[in-house]
């Protein structure tokens, strides 16, 4: 169990804190995948530190062979992330965290509720995040687990405001994910997710949630959530294969909680196949994450990577 939890209002604003009560200043570097969403660097940025990216392969796990020419006397911390809510090789990240005497930082907001030999996903790093508002809940968690510094003090934040109203509509049909898909249809246009830049979030402040929201996300049945999603990776994992795309992870983990199902198309103009081929049959179908600027002028790896994946909602 993690030392300590505190709730805020997106998981961005947990993993700032989170790196805040880590012993990191502005002349040390933390190593952060290569793909990944660009908001993930907001945070390092509001703590003015330096990144480096380190390279993955297409089954989202680490170069390992290139990552250990990465550390410097001024790494202190790496982050892992867990994507579409499948476990990374944590025993890996841990001995190279240990090898190099690195901080490592568990990015599970793509699975919240997610289990790994009997422990929640985003409680074996030094610190964690997740984000059971990408679910049927609210709310960004930080996870203090070990190796943070004890003597933090946490600002005081404002809670976030919340519209009722939206609040309740949200929740009903977050509850009927194919009405909420068939209402998109119905109101607008089919979302341009061949777009590398049509889904960046605009910054945010930093809030927490009130103990209403604390009560939501810990009285939610997430052993439903999860057997509901994982029912539906298998079924998306046979419509895609049979389709011809290839899953970047080739088995689904028993204890996973996934956020959606990915593979890989042959090039760009299938993934838009696929996207037409979910906005007409109802099943949300989508591209991500949205890179930073960088790299897609640069057209790297990653971007490349980006233009083939295709990810299917197990809402």
């Amino acid at each position: 169990m993690p030392a300590k939890t505190i709730y805020f209002s997106k998981a961005r604003t947990a993993l700032k804190y989170g790196i805040q009560s880590l012993d990191i200043d502005d002349q040390d570097i933390i190593l952060v995948p290569d793909f990944v969403c660009d908001t993930i660097f907001e945070p390092i940025n509001k703590n003015s530190l330096n990144f480096l990216v380190y390279e993955l392969a297409d089954d989202l796990s680490p170069k390992w062979s290139k990552l250990d020419s990465l550390v410097t006397k001024n790494t202190k911390a790496i982050i892992m992330v867990h994507y579409f809510g499948q476990p990374q090789d944590i025993k890996k990240f841990l001995n190279f965290c240990e090898k190099h005497n690195l901080y490592l930082i568990e990015d599970n907001a793509h699975g919240h509720s997610g289990i790994l030999k009997g422990k929640e996903l985003g409680t074996f790093g030094d610190i964690g995040i997740s984000s059971p508002r990408k679910f049927e809940s609210c709310g960004g968690i930080l996870y203090l687990n070990r190796n943070f510094n004890k003597e933090y003090v946490m600002p005081e934040l404002d809670y976030e405001k919340i519209d009722d109203e939206h609040s309740i509509f949200r929740f009903l049909l977050n509850k009927a994910p194919k009405l909420k898909q068939l209402l998109k249809q119905w109101i607008k246009k089919r979302p341009k997710y061949e777009d590398p830049r049509a889904f960046r979030d605009s910054i945010m402040g930093d809030f927490l949630i009130n103990e209403e929201s604390v009560q939501s996300i810990a009285l939610t049945d997430w052993s439903r959530v999860k057997d509901f999603r994982q029912k539906r990776f298998v079924d998306l994992k046979k419509i895609a294969v049979e389709g011809g795309l290839m899953p970047v992870f080739s088995e689904m983990h028993i204890g996973s909680n996934p956020w959606c199902f990915a593979a890989y198309a042959r090039n760009q103009k299938e993934a838009i196949k696929w996207f037409e081929w979910g906005w007409k049959n109802n099943i949300e179908v989508f591209s991500w994450p949205p890179l930073r600027e960088q790299q897609i002028k640069e057209g790297d790896k990653a971007y490349e990577r980006w233009k083939r994946l295709v990810c299917f909602s197990t809402a």
